[in-house]
């Protein structure tokens, strides 16, 4: 049968069939008399078979392995199933950084360009990187001791994996809430204050510790944890002179958050969709409160959130 009748046959075009016969994936005969190709049945087995491969994105070169004997189809459709994988990998990950540069509506685009690249690059990073990455930009806001007490409560949290979409939506978010902060000079009195503490005791594996040890749920951890808070409160709620005192670094914190940005709780709702772990680690903490909230009201009249929130009202 002639080329015609083939692509009638096989829904493939003529210049589709003379180029698979190019990259040799058929061979049909010629007719001496008028030089014109002679197409077989088998022909055309061999070319829906390539057509519908093609149709589902395997490689030429693939295909030709495959009618040459050189690779089976299962590794092959394994292989270009990878490759399809990342691809869409890759376009979600630019659909995220296209969406996010879209709803700033930017202008600059020296500054875009710049977002685009950093916002793309983190996508990639590993785990490690995407810690470091956190940490780093943390400190740089809040240098000094002031810095490293909110790593060291941060850290056993850090180890982010990025593999779905609401995990990336997520940590593009996060990724652009801590560059949009401002950064504090450490001239700041907070800043400078917390640099006279000795933090020495406060080291990431002892918080890292306290974090593990809440979670397990042990009733003597959480009671100590509630019995530590109360004691606080006690302690506070009976002296004027470290009520002004505490009034007077919580005002200072206040107003050094809102020179930052810091409004709201965008890190926490981030890493609660990063990791299962923080997540688990704040509903315990939102739990514990509540109990602890039963006690000071059955014992004090108020609650733990009424308790510092009076604390702005103390004057000197």
């Amino acid at each position: 049968m002639n080329i015609k009748v083939v692509s009638e046959k096989t829904g493939l075009t003529k210049k589709a069939i003379k180029y698979y016969e190019s990259e040799g994936l058929i061979n049909p005969s010629k007719n001496n008399s008028n030089n014109y190709r002679e197409y077989t049945d088998e022909n055309i087995v061999r070319l829906n078979l390539i057509g519908a491969l093609r149709a589902i994105d395997i490689p030429t070169n693939e295909i030709k392995c495959l009618v040459d004997g050189n690779k089976n189809l299962q590794n092959i459709m394994k292989s270009t199933l990878e490759k399809i994988t990342e691809t869409i990998s890759n376009l979600e990950k630019s659909k995220l950084v296209i969406s996010s540069i879209m709803s700033k509506d930017l202008q600059d685009y020296n500054n875009i360009g710049e977002q685009v690249k950093k916002l793309r690059e983190t996508l990639e990073f590993s785990m490690t990187a995407k810690k470091e990455f956190i940490s780093t930009t943390i400190l740089k806001i809040f240098p000094g001791n002031y810095g490293k007490v909110i790593v060291y409560y941060y850290e056993p949290f850090l180890n982010i994996t990025v593999d779905n979409t609401v995990k990336k939506d997520a940590w593009i978010k996060l990724v652009e809430y801590l560059d949009d902060l401002n950064e504090i000079d450490e001239t700041h009195p907070l800043i400078m204050g917390m640099n006279n503490i000795d933090i020495s005791k406060m080291d990431k594996q002892k918080v890292k510790n306290n974090v593990i040890n809440l979670m397990s749920g042990e009733a003597s951890i959480t009671e100590k944890y509630k019995s530590d808070i109360i004691s606080f409160v006690k302690s506070i709620s009976g002296n004027e002179e470290i009520r002004k005192k505490i009034s007077k670094s919580m005002d200072q914190t206040k107003n050094l958050l809102k020179y930052t940005g810091v409004a709201d709780d965008i890190i926490d709702e981030c890493l609660e969709i990063l990791n299962e772990d923080y997540k688990k680690y704040r509903e315990i903490g939102k739990q514990l409160n509540k109990e602890i909230d039963v006690e000071l009201k059955k014992e004090f009249g108020f609650t733990l959130n009424k308790f510092f929130s009076n604390l702005y009202d103390v004057t000197e």
